[in-house]
């Protein structure tokens, strides 16, 4: 099942965010893009209902007061007891301890923390690669996304940490992402990566003045990560628009959209995430989100939109908003899967609204798929067409999205063209290709 975090391209999963922050399509900082968002999101959805509930383990809970060697106070922001404890900021200077950890090497931490001023939370592991190693995760005030010192990794948190912030960590993709920082690739497919075998957390360390609350560790943590990613997508939206721009260039054939473009694919995967946030939760803001998000279906990419239209006839919803439009398939078919989720959930105008503009797509992509199909495989998108170029052949992950994608459209709008074509395309993956004269 799709990971998003174990990506290359995901430089780390943010602990100011909780979300994945990107370096597709930059050299810099990295950035925050919807897309891997809203799938990072919808993977844990995914695996929240097909896998088992995880085991949970309470490392700390200081309800149990005067159990511990710093006292516990009452917080009004928590509703509970936390401790508070008074240390240097250094990480070589003195500290507190939490060693009960389970030797079962559970993967997933969650705690809640804030400072006074600044300081830290450092987690010492016990890794086996090859040999055994001890590394530490170090989560400290600081706006830098990540950053590694020999055997410790840093992960910012924010330089304002006198709040407080939640923390839901999988250390095993924390480590590897510290680990392969600067790590060149040393051909277009292959990277080097650590041999992990086991990890397992031994003790938590802290430094500075403040407040820590419940520590818990799990084997698992998909429901906290999908509505970490649901809440970023409420926040981020910018009310106005009801997109998510994407704060990059992106070049596409002639194109160059430039930082702050919107994507009919960003848009649909997260009215899919946030629909099921709202269904499973029943908190409103979720689904005011999505409905936020049909806005921009009815701007033109002339006018900062998503959508085109094919022979002044087949309105498209564009992954891409080129000039001239670019017609991506895969992007297109997500925007209408998430239109899907705001008909089924919406009521009344807003639900009218989304249904029209997926019926709308449905009818366009009924009309324009046997223009993607090549004989032996698909293309990505209409290049060929719009720019009068050489085509663009989907490479076969994509190929194999497109397929998928038919049966999905099938099984929620059925219609014989969308079997016929999800067969053919798939026996094209086998070698079957379109007779000839």
């Amino acid at each position: 099942m799709l990971s998003v975090e174990v990506r290359d391209r995901v430089k780390c999963i943010s602990a100011m965010e909780g979300v994945p922050l990107s370096s597709q399509w930059t050299t810099g900082g990295g950035h925050f893009y919807p897309i891997q968002v809203a799938q990072f999101g919808l993977s844990h959805y995914s695996k929240n209902i097909s896998e088992e509930a995880p085991r949970k383990t309470v490392i700390a809970n200081f309800q149990q007061r005067g159990s511990w060697a710093v006292p516990a106070v009452e917080s009004d922001e928590q509703r509970s007891f936390v401790w508070n404890f008074t240390l240097p900021e250094s990480v070589s200077g003195p500290d507190v301890v939490l060693d009960e950890f389970p030797d079962s090497g559970d993967p997933y931490i969650i705690f809640s923390v804030k400072f006074r001023t600044h300081g830290s939370v450092t987690l010492q592991l016990e890794v086996q690669d090859k040999k055994q190693i001890t590394y530490e995760l170090i989560y400290t005030c600081s706006n830098e996304s990540i950053w590694a010192e020999g055997n410790r990794i840093f992960y910012g948190i924010g330089a304002d940490c006198t709040n407080w912030i939640s923390l839901v960590r999988d250390i095993y993709v924390d480590l590897v992402k510290g680990l392969t920082l600067g790590i060149k690739k040393i051909n277009k497919k292959d990277k080097v990566r650590p041999n992990i075998t086991r990890i397992r957390i031994i003790r938590m360390v802290l430094h500075g003045q403040g407040h820590l609350d419940k520590v818990v560790t799990q084997t698992t943590a998909h429901s906290e990560l999908f509505y970490v990613a649901a809440d970023w997508l409420v926040r981020h939206q910018v009310r106005q628009t009801g997109g998510w721009p994407i704060s990059v260039k992106r070049k596409l054939g002639a194109s160059e959209l430039q930082p702050g473009w919107f994507s009919a694919m960003a848009q649909g995967q997260a009215m899919s995430t946030l629909t099921r946030a709202y269904r499973k939760s029943g908190s409103a803001a979720y689904l005011e989100a999505a409905v936020r998000a049909l806005d921009l279906f009815g701007k033109s990419a002339a006018e900062g939109g998503i959508t085109a239209v094919f022979l002044d006839k087949y309105v498209w919803y564009e992954e891409y908003p080129t000039k001239p439009p670019s017609f991506v398939l895969n992007g297109f078919i997500y925007a209408l899967l998430g239109l899907y989720d705001v008909s089924l959930t919406a009521t009344g105008e807003d639900q009218k609204r989304a249904h029209n503009l997926f019926a709308d797509g449905v009818a366009s992509l009924k009309a324009l798929l046997p223009l993607f199909d090549t004989g032996s495989g698909s293309t990505y998108d209409l290049r060929h067409f719009t720019l009068k170029s050489l085509p663009n052949i989907a490479r076969w992950d994509y190929h194999a999205t497109h397929v998928t994608q038919l049966l999905v459209m099938n099984s929620i709008a059925p219609d014989e063209m969308f079997q016929s074509f999800a067969q053919r395309w798939s026996e094209y993956m086998s070698g079957k290709r379109a007779p000839h004269n």
